[in-house]
């Protein structure tokens, strides 16, 4: 069994994906079906009843974390076609399987970055690979970023991280982003003012682990303001995704009630795309 035992609070926010993608891979119709999650969640010593999960609540997450995972696949795949000497940034990366899931061309280098516990934890599960570069430290501070080159496209990956910033570190890390490279996209989970509120409430783990979360946006160009090298170029909404069709007849239905009514689809920030540097250059 691998130890889990040096991961405490904001660092175990990474099993509560990681069990969400372990039950969707074993599901009768998965969404992501991500062929390292179960295996990781049987190696590893950790009691993920900690995390408070209940069949409601699995369900859910198994949903949402798969529906998101297959739109982040999706674009970094893009970017990757388009860009074959690309760099890829993981922030937050948790012990995600990304980088094994997608098509890597040999020329690009990809991050998976993370605290240092987490990151340790990353190369007891993972082999290495050729290509891929685990990287420890503060995402907001520290050196971390002066060894990753910064004259080729760049796509940044955050899926889930920015409930777990605080106000101002999340500004920072984009500005130390749009800085110090010349041009990339970053993919980021949104989290309306609503949602970030009921964080808490839904997702009982966060109460359990003691985490403070930071306070949504629901204007997806208040990005911009933080960061203003920023221009946002797209989003895609959980509730518009093609693999809505392999959720239970229940969830189907709140979806399509989503879908119709504005308020309540406006709840769904979805994953938003941000581009920067000349324009067209990741194109």
């Amino acid at each position: 069994m691998i130890s889990t035992a040096t991961l405490t609070g904001v660092e175990e926010t990474a099993f509560i994906t990681l069990h969400a993608r372990a039950l969707d891979a074993a599901a009768e119709q998965p969404i992501l079906a991500d062929p390292y999650a179960k295996a990781l969640v049987d190696e590893i010593d950790y009691d993920f009843r900690r995390l408070g999960p209940t069949p409601k609540l699995d369900l859910k997450e198994r949903l949402s974390v798969g529906i998101r995972a297959v739109i982040f696949d999706g674009w970094v795949q893009e970017f990757l076609d388009r860009n074959a000497d690309g760099v890829v940034l993981d922030l937050g990366c948790g012990v995600d399987s990304r980088a094994l899931r997608v098509r890597r061309p040999a020329g690009v280098d990809w991050y998976d970055v993370d605290l240092p516990a987490v990151i340790e934890l990353r190369r007891r599960c993972y082999p290495d690979t050729a290509g891929v570069h685990p990287v420890a430290g503060e995402l907001a501070e520290g050196g971390w970023l002066a060894d990753v080159p910064r004259d080729r496209p760049m796509i940044a990956v955050m899926d889930g991280l920015y409930p777990f910033m605080t106000p101002s570190s999340f500004p920072r890390l984009l500005n130390r982003l749009t800085g110090h490279f010349d041009r990339g996209e970053l993919i980021v989970l949104g989290y309306s003012r609503f949602s970030s509120r009921m964080m808490p409430r839904v997702l009982p783990a966060v109460k359990t682990l003691g985490i403070a979360i930071n306070e949504g946006f629901d204007d997806p160009r208040e990005v911009e303001r933080w960061a203003p090298a920023l221009r946002f170029t797209e989003q895609r909404r959980l509730i518009d995704s093609p693999d809505v069709a392999k959720m239970p007849p229940g969830f189907r239905f709140r979806c399509r009630v989503m879908r119709r009514i504005p308020w309540l689809a406006r709840m769904d920030k979805g994953v938003l795309r941000y581009t920067f540097g000349p324009a067209g250059v990741t194109q």
